[in-house]
């Protein structure tokens, strides 16, 4: 750990981990500057909170540690191209490894980098074979000093998951790589707690039928509150975006988000947090459905809650406002509804259960057949509402060994026929650390 810098944060409990991984999420959605300032909260804490192990038995050369796995599993799905007329079902196979290093450089610097690499293959459909690239793999670097920390960071990830975004329908493939590289300061001069953040998004796919979607985004953070107690404060926070696009079906676009946010370490097994506020979306070019600009509104509210110490759980609700993902689609406004729960009924048998709901609101062309001039596109809103479900249990074999059985369910309605689907999928993955 580094001397002089900023107290541990809490880390993600193991309810948090389970929600996002069977419910397809990551960390609290918000405006795309704000998401990506909160995504790099675990990557801060983990240089705050996990020492170095230079133990004989773990892996490492000199004051390098090394971690390194290898995961397979197999997946039983009914619908791979999430149709809602023509569902194919298939057989998915996966393999990948996992690697990550620490090093502590100097008693004041600290470099990490942790990621999954794997290959997804599909029985059936050997045409939607892909690989993959676990979300949030990070490279960090971060410098301690008086009271506080400065973090250089470079995340990644590259998915072709379509239920993991709910404003797509009808596709077994959404290929797509987001890298973001920037900088962070935290700083805690005695009861102020003070972040400012700067970063560089690329966004592209590499896919013809997706290039639509390559951009560069710049993102501006700024978070200043008052802390009365080590885990416990309220201040006010501001982001703002600035997004290009290669090609003109969409529309380049800035915003500006600010509000109050407040957290809460209520007792020691229980936790809460609240934000929200104004959002403005300006874009280069008026729609039809919003104009040149869109006023709206973000909202999240989260609490983790350790009942005992085999059972805990979490409820947390987000509403964000987003870029689109949908060709001609400009932005996605979504309110996010989630409740998970874990219990441990051994000290090797975890058992969990997920529930999640969304809705939300997104312009998308439309074809119109109008004779004789042919096939002409008017964009309308779609409102869509999806529904998820999910039971899992884990099963830690050994120290180094781990299973997880789980089952999903995904369900969608739509405004706009055939871009409603369900899907179910059961999966068995096995895991092993080196």
């Amino acid at each position: 750990m580094l001397s002089k810098m900023r107290p541990a944060l809490k880390p993600p409990g193991l309810v948090g981990v389970v929600a996002g991984f069977l419910l397809g999420g990551g960390s609290s959605q918000a405006q795309d500057a704000l998401r990506s300032a909160l995504s790099l909260q675990p990557v801060i804490a983990a240089t705050q909170t996990t020492p170095v192990d230079l133990r004989p038995d773990r892996p490492h050369v000199g004051p390098v540690q090394f971690t390194l796995g290898a995961y397979t599993g197999v997946e039983l799905n009914d619908n791979v191209n999430t149709s809602q007329f023509d569902p194919q079902s298939d057989l998915l196979l996966r393999g990948g490894v996992t690697m990550g290093l620490v090093w502590p450089a100097t008693i004041q610097s600290e470099l990490r980098f942790g990621s999954s690499f794997g290959y997804v293959h599909y029985l059936q459909n050997s045409q939607y074979d892909h690989l993959e690239v676990a979300p949030n793999s990070a490279l960090s670097w971060a410098v301690g000093f008086d009271d506080g920390t400065i973090t250089f960071f470079d995340q990644f990830s590259y998915s072709q998951q379509v239920v993991a975004e709910s404003a797509i329908a009808g596709l077994a493939t959404f290929p797509r790589f987001n890298n973001t590289v920037g900088t962070r300061v935290d700083w805690l001069p005695g009861r102020w707690a003070l972040e400012a953040g700067y970063s560089h998004n690329d966004s592209f796919s590499d896919s013809t039928q997706f290039q639509y979607l390559n951009s560069s985004s710049e993102y501006f953070f700024a978070r200043g509150g008052w802390r009365f107690a080590e885990s416990t404060q309220v201040g006010l926070e501001a982001s703002s975006s600035i997004t290009s696009y290669q090609l003109a079906t969409q529309t380049g676009n800035y915003s500006i988000s600010f509000g109050p946010y407040a957290d809460w370490q209520i007792t020691q097994s229980l936790h809460a947090s609240l934000r929200g506020g104004p959002v403005i979306y300006v874009f280069d070019h008026p729609t039809s459905t919003q104009g040149k600009t869109l006023d709206a509104y973000y909202l999240g509210f989260d609490v983790s809650h350790r009942l005992t110490d085999f059972f805990t759980q979490r409820i947390s609700v987000q509403r964000d406002v987003r870029q689109g993902v949908n060709q001609g689609s400009s932005y996605i406004q979504e309110l996010v509804a989630n409740y998970s729960v874990s219990l441990a009924l051994t000290q090797r048998i975890t058992v969990g259960a997920g529930f999640s709901y969304e809705q939300g609101t997104q312009p998308l062309e439309v074809p119109v057949n109008v004779f004789p001039f042919g096939t002409i596109f008017f964009q309308s809103l779609e409102n869509y509402d999806r529904y998820g479900a999910t039971l899992s249990t884990s099963w830690q074999a050994t120290e180094k060994l781990a299973a997880t059985l789980a089952f999903n369910h995904w369900l969608r309605d739509s405004n706009f026929q055939g871009n409603g689907y369900t899907v179910n999928s059961l999966s068995l993955s096995v895991s092993l650390t080196f």
